[in-house]
Order: structure tokens, then C-alpha cells, then sequence
């Protein structure tokens, strides 16, 4: 998950490269984290993030990342990356609270906060197949994720909200085990 993208107050805007690729990374999760309707709109989110770009680099950028115009449930026109609706609803790849439900039972061992950091721990081999699940559900308003062979480390806003992120997924982990 991209940090400071689409958070309320409190909110820090993300250092990144000025390259195409991280510009297009940024386009992706103010896509999926904003309600962006309209190129213009996307064109004043990025520049706030500093970038310096035109309505037809912000079109190109669109085309490569596939994003289209779809009416959501509200009723509101709003741009979707096709890629991404595909993989966040399917089963394999995870994203909904009811998989990472599953996959905590299967595989969360323990879990505890220090500071504004969450510690999560897996059996060996599992730790990224988790820290997977937990960034493609966006449930949590992590900041970052960083997952080796049997510990995830997610850095989260503040110190409440890495004490409630360990305590929901124990919770999960005790319902679904």
C-alpha cells in the first residue's frame, strides 16, 4: 500500500522518484483508495504530490494502467483499474475480510504492537503469503509492510492503530482456527 495516499487528517504526503513508474504506482492507489471522476481531478491529486504533469500524461498514464470509467453503486462515474477489480475479488489472491479471516487462522502464531508497529508471526515460509493478504485487503490504514520467512513488520499511523490491527487479526485468528 502507497503511503500517504487518500488518509484524513493526520495525513503526510509520500516521498517518491519523480520517474514514470512511481507516478503510475501513485496514479494506481489514488485510483483505488479516492473516488477520482474525472482526469482533471487526477491531475490536481498528483500535483500535490508534486509532480508536474499534463492532462495527456495523465491520459497515457491511464491507457497503461487500463484504467476505464465505471458507475459505481452510488451512482457516481468513476475511474477503475480493471487489473485490480480482477485481483481483488478473486479467491487465490485474496483481498476480502472474509479470506484474510481464513488466512489468519491458518497461519497467524502470535502478534504484538510496539510503538506504531505491528509484529506479526508465522510458521516459516508463510510471513509474505500473509503480509500479501493484509496489503491487498486495504483493511488496515498501514503505512508500510515489510514481510521476511516468518515475521511481518507493519508500520502503522500511530500506536492505537498497531494495538488494534494485532488485536483484530487475534481475534480473527481464534474465530477461523
Amino acid at each position: 500500500m502507497a503511503v500517504g495516499l487518500g488518509k484524513g487528517e493526520g495525513w503526510v504526503p509520500m516521498t517518491s522518484p519523480h520517474t514514470m513508474r512511481a507516478r503510475r504506482a501513485i496514479v494506481a492507489d489514488l485510483i483505488a483508495s479516492d473516488l477520482v471522476t474525472s482526469q482533471d481531478e487526477l491531475l490536481e491529486l498528483l500535483r500535490k504530490q508534486g509532480f508536474k504533469v499534463t492532462q495527456a500524461t495523465v491520459s497515457r498514464d491511464l491507457d497503461a494502467l487500463g484504467a476505464v470509467k465505471q458507475i459505481d453503486a452510488g451512482g457516481t462515474s468513476r475511474y477503475v483499474i480493471v487489473d485490480r477489480i480482477a485481483s481483488d475479488t478473486s479467491l487465490p489472491l485474496g483481498g476480502s475480510e472474509q479470506e484474510l479471516v481464513r488466512v489468519c487462522g491458518e497461519v497467524l502464531l502470535r502478534a504484538q504492537s510496539a510503538a506504531n508497529i505491528a509484529v506479526l508471526h508465522t510458521p516459516p515460509g508463510a510471513a509474505q503469503y500473509l503480509a500479501g493478504y493484509l496489503d491487498r485487503s486495504r483493511i488496515f490504514d498501514n503505512v508500510g509492510t515489510v514481510a521476511g520467512d516468518d515475521t511481518i513488520m507493519i508500520v502503522m499511523p500511530d500506536s492505537k492503530a498497531a494495538d488494534d490491527l494485532c488485536n483484530t487479526v487475534l481475534v480473527w485468528a481464534e474465530a477461523h482456527g
